[in-house]
């Protein structure tokens, strides 16, 4: 990964040939195109180059050549040596590159803004709040019944299929022997898997709404307003979107206003459970803004 002296000193220069690699339905992908937004980048400045995760394109070994984590976003172009694989020097380089007079600065000036702004970003990145959980979490036979007839299946069953062909043809690659295993280890769950298996998977994913549900707490005590670090809108404000967008569309949420299914899930595990106000009302204020119209017209 470019380090932040090359970032910045790459951000300074006119870009040529920008190209991001991202996916519609990626979480963290939606990072970088709220970064673009932000910092009013014409579409002919920029080619979005579409990975397509439910084939396992990211899993292809071309496409690992140019990022070897398998994951979107990424962003190359011609003043980077290397391409930048997370969203953090991503929104770095993107901010670097344009004065405010081509949109908002997004870096955090003072040393206590960046360290609320590191702590909030650490947070929704953070396994309490893997919105993974929603997608596949169970908490009894009828949520396996649920995930049965999901995309979701077909989704693994895709990368199942992918990383055995590609370990037949390199079988001492080690990244493809680790997908493959936690990749079985997810698709088999719902599948074939014993009953054993499947009560501690329930179990699992009960312990894993408590978190989800602390650390929904911890982003309300940690949210300032009206954005998430105060009057103005930072790179913070640019992870948390596209995470809470995701979380809300896991569980089939199309009105964006409407947390009553968020809710409802974590309630079967904490009683009770409610968003805070807070994070409703930064929600609101971010949702106005003209970049989250042009990237979440539709959550995902």
């Amino acid at each position: 990964m470019a380090s932040p002296t090359s970032i910045k000193e790459a951000s300074r220069l006119i870009f040529q040939q920008l190209t991001v690699y991202s996916y519609v339905g990626s979480q963290w992908a939606g990072v970088a195109h709220l970064g673009l937004a932000e910092k009013k980048f014409d579409k002919s400045e920029v080619e979005i180059k579409e990975i397509d995760l439910f084939s396992a394109e990211n899993l292809d070994p071309a496409y690992l050549k140019i990022n070897p984590n398998g994951t979107v976003p990424t962003l190359t172009a011609s003043n980077l040596s290397q391409p930048l694989l997370d969203t953090r020097p991503i929104l770095e380089y993107l901010d670097q590159s344009r004065p405010f007079i081509n949109g908002p600065d997004l870096t955090p000036v003072s040393a206590q803004e960046k360290a609320a702004a590191h702590a909030l970003i650490e947070l929704v990145h953070s396994s309490d709040l893997e919105t993974g959980l929603l997608l596949f979490g169970c908490l009894n036979h009828a949520d396996i019944d649920r995930m049965k007839s999901s995309p979701l299946i077909t989704y693994l069953a895709a990368r199942q299929s992918a990383l055995k062909m590609y370990l037949a043809a390199d079988p001492m690659n080690a990244f493809y022997t680790a997908k493959l295993k936690d990749n079985s280890t997810l698709h088999d769950l719902f599948i074939d898997a014993p009953m054993a298996d499947r009560e501690a998977f329930f179990r699992d994913t009960a312990a894993g709404y408590e978190k989800f549900a602390d650390g929904l707490e911890m982003l309300e005590r940690q949210i300032r307003l009206p954005y998430a670090i105060g009057d103005y809108v930072t790179v913070a404000d640019l992870h948390i979107v596209p995470w809470l967008s995701h979380a809300l569309f896991a569980l089939g949420t199309t009105d964006r206003s409407d947390f009553s299914k968020l809710e409802t899930r974590i309630q079967q595990t904490v009683p009770g459970f409610r968003l805070g106000p807070k994070i409703r009302q930064w929600w609101i204020n971010f949702g106005k803004r003209d970049s989250f119209q042009e990237v979440f017209n539709v959550l995902h």
